[in-house]
Protein backbone atom coordinates (compact mmCIF):
# COMPACT_ATOMS: atom_id res chain seq x y z
CA UNK A 1 0.00 0.00 0.00
CA UNK A 2 2.54 2.20 0.88
CA UNK A 3 4.39 1.93 -2.59
CA UNK A 4 1.15 2.84 -4.50
CA UNK A 5 0.54 5.84 -2.30
CA UNK A 6 3.75 6.70 -2.54
CA UNK A 7 3.98 6.43 -6.78
CA UNK A 8 0.10 7.30 -7.40
CA UNK A 9 -0.63 4.93 -10.88
CA UNK A 10 1.33 2.30 -10.58
CA UNK A 11 2.06 -0.41 -12.50
CA UNK A 12 2.72 -4.88 -11.43
CA UNK A 13 5.93 -4.85 -12.44
CA UNK A 14 6.82 -1.51 -10.82
CA UNK A 15 5.31 -2.61 -7.69
CA UNK A 16 6.98 -6.33 -7.88
CA UNK A 17 10.69 -4.13 -8.87
CA UNK A 18 10.17 -2.15 -5.70
CA UNK A 19 9.57 -5.35 -3.31
CA UNK A 20 12.31 -6.70 -4.93
CA UNK A 21 11.15 -9.79 -7.09
CA UNK A 22 12.23 -10.90 -9.89
CA UNK A 23 10.00 -9.07 -12.67
CA UNK A 24 11.26 -10.46 -15.82
CA UNK A 25 10.74 -13.78 -14.91
CA UNK A 26 7.53 -15.25 -16.41
CA UNK A 27 5.17 -15.88 -13.66
CA UNK A 28 6.60 -14.08 -10.90
CA UNK A 29 4.06 -11.46 -11.26
CA UNK A 30 0.64 -13.01 -11.27
CA UNK A 31 0.62 -13.93 -7.80
CA UNK A 32 1.03 -10.54 -6.72
CA UNK A 33 -1.89 -9.05 -9.34
CA UNK A 34 -3.56 -11.44 -7.41
CA UNK A 35 -3.38 -9.61 -4.50
CA UNK A 36 -3.53 -5.75 -5.77
CA UNK A 37 -6.82 -7.28 -7.87
CA UNK A 38 -8.42 -8.50 -4.06
CA UNK A 39 -7.34 -5.49 -2.74
CA UNK A 40 -8.85 -3.74 -5.59
CA UNK A 41 -12.45 -5.77 -4.74
CA UNK A 42 -12.35 -4.72 -1.04
CA UNK A 43 -12.57 -0.85 -1.88
CA UNK A 44 -8.47 -0.53 -0.43
CA UNK A 45 -7.25 0.01 -4.23
CA UNK A 46 -8.44 1.48 -7.48
CA UNK A 47 -8.10 -0.92 -10.72
CA UNK A 48 -7.44 1.88 -13.65
CA UNK A 49 -8.60 0.01 -17.43
CA UNK A 50 -5.36 0.48 -18.02
CA UNK A 51 -4.38 -2.66 -15.78
CA UNK A 52 -2.46 0.14 -13.04
CA UNK A 53 -3.36 0.23 -9.73
CA UNK A 54 -3.75 2.87 -7.05
CA UNK A 55 -5.12 4.34 -3.56
CA UNK A 56 -8.99 4.35 -3.92
CA UNK A 57 -10.15 7.95 -3.09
Amino acid sequence: MKIVRNCGPIRVKDVGAELGLEVEAKGRLEPLRGKLSKLAGRGWLRKLPDGRFQIAP
